[in-house]
């Protein structure tokens, strides 16, 4: 077997222990979130509010903004290349570390089933043990492509889902700017431009008669459950979207990449558009 040199690939080379670390990182703002989610939709349906806005930011900052910038430093720490060449792999750490891998005593690769803190390769060797770096990639397919024949792993659902969501869910930093940063700062603005005509008479009623202090400190305790709301509404959506994309990796790779396609645009029409105009007619009916 002959493979062209190709690469490098950028990973992320876990040990057991830190990807454990990770993988509880991550689990803790994806539990933390989840749970958040439900209580706000238990609300929702019960027409109640027993969830305040300031607790559940703390719990957020807590149970997934600080895990996940944990997770971010983790990361950093564990950048690596992985470069494929005619006898076989190397791994570069940051620092120059190298490790190679003769493709002769490389006995298969498999996706790792449970992809935390991300999706990510299992090198196993002819000895019978596992290499002792796992290697996180978010798209794994050209990498195993790249292996020829060793990367037969690319025909699994596992990595089907991990390719197809590396595609199409980039987020780029004006992508969050508009969704946590614009998105949420207008709807709170009319909210709290509602607010002011009807108990000030005007749009700077409370600013003539208490000061820039308590004009923005109104203004800030009607973003922050309207940021919370639309956090947790992506998050209800995001839920739904990667559930159904997963299950469709498994149909093949035509319907992975026409699912994912399809719930992406799903999400940002029901966050965009849906969700605007759902509050608009309430507001205006």
């Amino acid at each position: 077997m002959t493979v062209d040199a190709s690469g490098p690939f950028p990973v992320h080379a876990f040990p057991p222990r830190l990807r454990i670390a990770g993988a509880l990182l991550h689990g803790a703002a994806l539990c933390t979130l989840g749970s958040c989610t439900t209580l706000l939709l238990k609300d929702v349906v019960e027409g109640a509010q027993t969830l305040r806005p300031e607790p559940l930011a703390l719990g957020l900052t807590v149970g997934s903004v600080l895990p996940l910038i944990a997770l971010r430093l983790l990361r950093l720490a564990t950048r690596a290349t992985v470069t494929v060449r005619p006898e076989g792999l190397v791994l570069t750490q940051q620092g120059g570390t190298h490790f190679e891998i003769p493709f002769d005593a490389l006995e298969s690769i498999h996706p790792w089933r449970l992809p935390m803190p991300g999706p990510g390769l299992t090198l196993r060797l002819r000895s019978g043990r596992a290499f002792e770096y796992g290697l996180e990639v978010q798209a794994p397919k050209p990498l195993l492509e790249a292996m020829g024949p060793r990367g037969e792993a690319k025909d699994e659902p596992w990595v089907r889902y991990a390719q197809a969501r590396s595609e199409k869910w980039r987020t780029r930093w004006y992508d969050q700017a508009l969704k946590y940063g614009l998105v949420p700062g207008v709807l709170a603005g009319i909210f709290f431009r509602a607010h002011q005509y009807i108990s000030f008479g005007g749009p700077f009623g409370e600013l003539q008669m208490y000061g820039w202090t308590a004009y923005l400190t109104s203004f800030a305790r009607t973003w922050l459950p309207v940021f919370l709301a639309l956090l947790l509404f992506g998050c209800f959506w995001r839920t739904l979207a990667e559930a159904l994309c997963f299950s469709a990796a498994w149909l093949g790779p035509r319907w992975s990449r026409h699912v994912r396609t399809g719930a992406e645009w799903t999400c940002r029409a029901l966050y965009y558009v849906a969700l605007p105009v759902f509050l608009a007619v309430r507001l205006l009916g």
